[in-house]
């Protein structure tokens, strides 16, 4: 493919924000877009994800950026007339502590202040839904019908396909090395070719890489690479029937149905993260420096989960994932411009919900290029919300490592 000739908009990334934002800019009658990615489509993170889709989150904010997500793969499937494999088999949230609970009652408040549905279940009607739940004396359980998870990287791909349809040229397999631009201006891009990609407007998606790049312009985005991982048993018949992702605040866990087995991702106690400037090109095989092969993570949150997991013993795990998520302090994405940097926008540190959240993302970015009002607040997500930090710095990605460890939430 030749390189683009000066578009209104390259995005930097072809992962699923870089994907949903091609989308969602694609609508817009006479706009060109380029993405440019140094891969394949979906090969980094967003292959990676375990893809839990839940509406409500823990601010209204996310929670309309989740609700998009739902509302753009209906879109999807509808346009393109196929179905997504998404299964809409809800969550299941359990919590027997004081805290847990108190977890799940604003859960249920919140999803009561966006209409929409949750059960309360006894333990026996809880275990139903997933067998292999050990709910204890005391425990509560919340039932949230509208949610589900999906196939990450199917996803990413039917926000491409959209993106195509409607002209959007993607550039693979190219390199992005440097931001252009005079002054405080950005006005392309150059890549590792030695060409040049002139652009009215660049957007920074590229996931946990987009922090090197930013620092090219003096911004200091305020994120870090923090591990995220997950562990997949081999089929046993407790997950025969599917059944809902769940979520345990309690052991600080998360668990779904993953083709006859059990997938479950537990947090880290120890902060386990990485500097941006020594990440490799690529993630697959990559390995942390601190427990390389998640087992001590996996001994630290055992017999926690146990507790809620009474099947654990008699799982076969078969494989491990372990990948990057880009944290931020407060566990909310940073999106929109930084003050005194024009022509540049960022759309990253989405602290493991860039598949949920995709979606809103997406529009939210759009209504950022058109101009229009956006279809939620900004306040939440903007770059410049921690004052000044130091992206490469210890103590701040130590900060950004906690966040991670202190989340309870899908």
């Amino acid at each position: 493919m030749s390189i683009a000739n000066h578009p209104d908009v390259v995005v930097i990334g072809g992962g699923i924000l870089g994907c949903s934002i091609a989308s969602y800019l694609s609508q817009q009658p006479g706009l060109t877009v380029t993405v440019i990615e140094r891969g394949g489509l979906a090969e980094q993170t967003t292959s990676q994800a375990a893809g839990l889709l839940t509406r409500i989150r823990p601010s209204s904010g996310l929670t309309v950026l989740a609700t998009e997500t739902f509302e753009a793969i209906d879109r999807l499937e509808q346009d393109a007339g196929t179905p997504l494999p998404i299964q809409r088999a809800g969550s299941l949230q359990v919590a027997a502590s004081a805290s847990g609970q108190c977890q799940l009652d604003i859960l249920a408040l919140r999803a009561a202040e966006f209409g929409r549905q949750t059960e309360w279940l006894d333990n026996s009607e809880a275990e139903k839904l997933a067998p292999w739940l050990a709910l204890g004396e005391g425990a509560r359980a919340l039932f949230l019908p509208d949610d589900g998870y999906i196939d990450p990287y199917a996803l990413c791909m039917a926000y491409a396909r959209a993106a195509r349809r409607n002209g959007v040229r993607f550039l693979l397999h190219h390199e992005v090395t440097e931001l252009v631009g005079s002054g405080e201006r950005v006005t392309g891009v150059r890549l590792s070719t030695g060409d040049t990609v002139q652009a009215g407007l660049v957007i920074d998606a590229a996931g946990p890489w987009s922090t090197a790049l930013a620092r090219q312009k003096g911004i200091n985005l305020a994120m870090a690479p923090i591990r995220s991982h997950y562990w997949i048993s081999a089929p046993h018949p407790r997950m025969a029937n599917g059944g809902p992702m769940t979520i345990l605040p309690d052991s600080g866990a998360y668990a779904r149905p993953e083709v006859g087995g059990l997938l479950f991702g537990l947090r880290d106690s120890r902060a386990v993260y990485a500097r941006p400037d020594t990440l490799p090109d690529s993630l697959h095989g990559y390995r942390f420096d601190v427990d390389p092969t998640g087992n001590e993570a996996l001994e630290a949150g055992y017999s926690a989960f146990q507790h809620q997991c009474q099947v654990l013993e008699e799982l076969t795990l078969a494989h491990y994932i372990s990948s990057i998520s880009s944290y931020t302090p407060d566990s909310a994405p940073l999106i929109g411009a930084m003050p005194g940097v024009s022509g540049f926008l960022v759309a990253t540190g989405c602290s493991g919900a860039g598949v949920g959240l995709s979606g809103g993302i997406g529009r939210l970015v759009s209504d950022l290029v058109s101009g229009q009002t956006p279809f939620v607040s900004l306040n939440d997500f903007r770059l410049d919300r921690f004052g000044p930090v130091d992206s490469f710095d210890a103590t701040f990605i130590q900060r950004c490592a906690e966040a991670r460890a202190r989340k309870r939430s899908g």
